[in-house]
């Protein structure tokens, strides 16, 4: 079981907490259960995309939030994939060696990923942002 974060930018949770219920966010199933077994399988685009439907707010691909407009909230829609894009792009900007660490962790997904498409635009960010790793020739 796993006690160290997999990865800090989208693999936030711990394995052992996800599984022990004692993470600080509440989690939904099957998505607490999808996430640990993504990870200890290493398809990490699947542990992604679970990550952000973990708590709830997204369902079928589609994540409900609020969003600040002056003084008041609106509800918005956004598609998880779209969500995960935009997220990188602030941590590629903001924390580029971070990003380049976590582009080195992904580059290490197995290619049973049901979601390589989220892999493959972590790396097309990256790219975009000059944040690419070295990697073994034989990755990505």
């Amino acid at each position: 079981m796993q006690s160290s974060l997999p990865e800090q930018l989208f693999l936030d949770l711990r394995v052992a907490e996800v599984i022990n219920r004692t993470t600080r966010i509440r989690m939904v199933e099957p998505w607490a259960s999808r996430y640990c077994i993504a990870i200890s399988e290493t398809r990490y685009g699947d542990a992604i995309y679970a990550r952000y439907h973990i708590d709830g707010k997204a369902k079928n691909g589609i994540c409900t939030d609020l969003r600040a407009t002056g003084d008041t909230f609106e509800s918005y829609e956004i598609n998880v994939y779209d969500m995960i894009m935009e997220d990188a792009r602030e941590a590629a900007e903001g924390c580029p060696e971070i990003f380049r660490d976590a582009l080195l962790f992904y580059s290490r997904s197995s290619p049973n990923d049901n979601r390589r498409d989220i892999i493959e635009g972590l790396f097309k960010i990256g790219s975009d942002y000059s944040c690419i790793p070295d990697l073994p020739s034989s990755r990505m």
